[in-house]
């Protein structure tokens, strides 16, 4: 696999996984006090038999046993698995849960907004990465290639060709003696 179908698998893979993902609305409502939240952790209202927990700044815990009493007026009651075992309506008449007012609704789309903006910061980041990365490995492959090919040109320059034997020497010496013995053939 080369180095640009790796990159567009990665591009794929994590834009892929961005879009796939959902909001889940869980049941949520406030105990009396309006300061902690209880769920059940599903879209469907509170049924008997279900697991109920209690909303942490670090996610979510089981709720304590006994009775709690929600900010809607009814009152749950639960045993030690935190299942619910019994909901109690309030006497009086029972107030219909309020609609969302549009300070909520504003406050809710301003955080999807808010998610949203920073998926797509994460995204740009993510391109903006690996386009360096991949700028970076192409200049890396080409200084590579450079090196690789300068290192072939110095190998072949390194080579010598042996020394040439200089003749030239001994047809002159070869020359003085054919004299020399000439003279001394004159001698004698």
């Amino acid at each position: 696999m080369t180095k640009q179908e790796l990159f567009a698998t990665i591009k794929s893979l994590v834009s892929s996984n961005v879009q796939k993902t959902e909001e889940v609305k869980f049941e949520r409502v406030a105990l009396e006090g309006g300061e902690v939240f209880v769920t059940n952790q599903t879209d469907a209202e509170f049924t008997l038999g279900d697991t109920i927990y209690v909303e942490t700044p670090e996610g979510f815990e089981l709720a304590p046993a006994g009775t709690h009493r929600l900010e809607d007026g009814r009152e749950i009651v639960l045993d030690e698995e935190s299942k619910l075992v019994e909901i109690r309506e309030e006497s009086e008449e029972v107030e219909e849960p309020l609609e969302e007012t549009s300070e909520e609704v504003e406050v809710e789309e301003s955080e999807e907004m808010n998610a949203e903006t920073k998926i797509d910061e994460l995204k740009t980041a993510i391109h903006d990465l690996l386009m360096a990365f991949e700028t970076y490995s192409k200049e890396t492959e080409d200084r590579f290639n450079k090196l690789e090919s300068d290192y072939e040109n110095f190998k072949k320059s390194a080579e010598y060709e042996p020394v040439k034997k200089d003749n030239s020497f001994k047809s002159k010496f070869t020359a003085y003696d054919a004299r020399m013995e000439a003279i001394k053939n004159l001698r004698k």
